[in-house]
C-alpha cells in the first residue's frame, strides 16, 4: 500500500492539522489514510486502536488536540526517519501518539502498557 498523500500546500503530512474536533475529517496532517472516502486499514490492530482513542475521546478521558498535536508530532518525526515513502506507517504514528498521551497523563502507566503489549503480541495472529 502506498502511503497517503503529502498535504499539497506544504509538501508534509505534519503541517497543518484537522479542523474542529473530528478525526475522520478528509484533510490536515493527522487525517487517517483513506480509499473512496472510507477509512483505510491495514492490519487486524488498526481499527481496534482507532476505535480505543474515539472512546477514550468520547469518554472526556482523551483531550483531541493534545493528541491531534502528538500524532503530527510522530508524523513528522517518522518522516524524517523513512528509507523510502512506502515504509510509511500512519497506524504506527497513531499508536505511538496514543501510547505517549496515555503514560504521559498517567491514564496508564509505562509498565501497565508494556505488560499490555506482551500479552496481545503472544496471541495468535488476528486475535
Amino acid at each position: 500500500m502506498s502511503a497517503p498523500s503529502p498535504n499539497t500546500a506544504t509538501g508534509s503530512r505534519a503541517s497543518g492539522g484537522i479542523e474542529g474536533t473530528d478525526p475522520t475529517d478528509v484533510e490536515g496532517a493527522g487525517a487517517p489514510p483513506r480509499a473512496n472516502g472510507e477509512l483505510v486499514f491495514t492490519e487486524s490492530w488498526q481499527p481496534r486502536v482507532f476505535a480505543t482513542t474515539m472512546r477514550l475521546q468520547e469518554q472526556g478521558l482523551l483531550d483531541w488536540e493534545t493528541f491531534r498535536q502528538g500524532l503530527i508530532g510522530q508524523i513528522a518525526t517518522h518522516e524524517t526517519e523513512l528509507a523510502r515513502p512506502d515504509d510509511y506507517d500512519y497506524w504506527g504514528c497513531w499508536l505511538r501518539a496514543l501510547e505517549d498521551l496515555l503514560t504521559g497523563t498517567a491514564i496508564v502507566a509505562p509498565s501497565e502498557l508494556d505488560l499490555s503489549a506482551e500479552a496481545i503480541a503472544a496471541r495468535p495472529p488476528d486475535h
